[in-house]
């Protein structure tokens, strides 16, 4: 086994160091986040502590919240609603994230995913409304990632000072180290640090955007659909003549289906196992003529 160099020693030994004060570090913020709750409570409201830690927003810190809303509308006009909702979102800062609008017999049904500012959600809905005869349904759901957010934003600061320690020692590695292993070492660790920071704040830019931004599905209904089944006005003969001739056409479409599979692919099929048929009784009966 080869003798572990000077350099080797150093580099570990600092490596452990860091992760160690790293360590206490952590431990103190939580300790003292633990006597900052323990002070503003009363010591007879500890179960509810318990329930708020994770909900309530640290002192000072501003509360992001995600808003979601779910809204099916009945309309006259699906597609003059369509328009007038995309004019109405635009307008204030938002946009259609998704559109899907589809026939429905003679009518037009729609949905939209639509992204609006936070503070425009109210006003925004509440034109929604005016634009409809009808609102069958309405729900608004609301997460609080204030807590979240910040621990995160700790979380980062954290790893970036860890990083800078590493670089150092990376730079140290380079300069009085001859082993290349020793250097990789120190870099695989900076890089492991690296890709946590970045995970780190791609996770607060997403929560920065989707708390800026709220978000509506909504369903579009023209008025026809949710009408009753038996209409006030009573038998149409219009409508059972237009229904009787498609049903003509749909009995006369597979008749004639039918027949042309009938003539080009069973007919011809039955004729060749009949020919193979008769071939084999003539030949039988020669055979049975000769043998007489």
């Amino acid at each position: 086994m080869r003798p572990t160099s000077r350099v080797e020693v150093i580099v570990k030994k600092i490596i452990a160091l860091l992760f160690v004060l790293l360590s206490l570090s952590c431990s103190r913020q939580e300790k003292a986040a633990s006597n900052v709750t323990d002070t503003a409570l009363p010591a007879n409201a500890s179960v509810a502590r318990v329930k708020t830690q994770g909900a309530a927003p640290a002192a000072g810190v501003t509360p992001m919240m995600v808003r979601t809303a779910q809204m099916r509308i009945v309309v006259a006009d699906t597609m003059e609603t369509v328009d007038a909702v995309t004019r109405s979102v635009e307008a204030i800062g938002g946009f259609v994230a998704g559109s899907n609008i589809w026939r429905d017999g003679e009518l037009m049904r729609a949905t939209l995913t639509l992204r609006v500012p936070s503070d425009k959600l109210t006003g925004t809905l509440a034109s929604i409304r005016g634009l409809a005869k009808r609102v069958d349904n309405e729900n608004i759901t609301s997460e609080d990632v204030s807590q979240e957010y910040v621990d995160l934003q700790s979380h980062v600061r954290n790893l970036e000072a860890t990083e800078t320690e590493l670089l150092a020692l990376l730079t140290v590695a380079r300069e009085r180290s001859k082993r290349a292993s020793e250097v990789l070492e120190v870099h695989q660790q900076v890089m492991t640090i690296r890709g946590q920071i970045e995970q780190a704040k791609g996770r607060l830019s997403y929560l920065s955007q989707v708390s800026a931004m709220s978000s509506i599905s909504l369903e579009v209904m023209p008025d026809a659909i949710a009408q009753p089944v038996v209409e006030p006005g009573g038998w149409q003969a219009l409508v059972v003549v237009k229904d009787a001739v498609r049903a003509l056409v749909g009995s006369l479409q597979s008749i004639a289906t039918i027949a042309i599979w009938l003539f080009i692919y069973i007919v011809p099929i039955f004729g060749m196992i009949a020919l193979v048929i008769v071939a084999a009784l003539t030949i039988a009966r020669r055979v049975r003529a000769r043998q007489v």
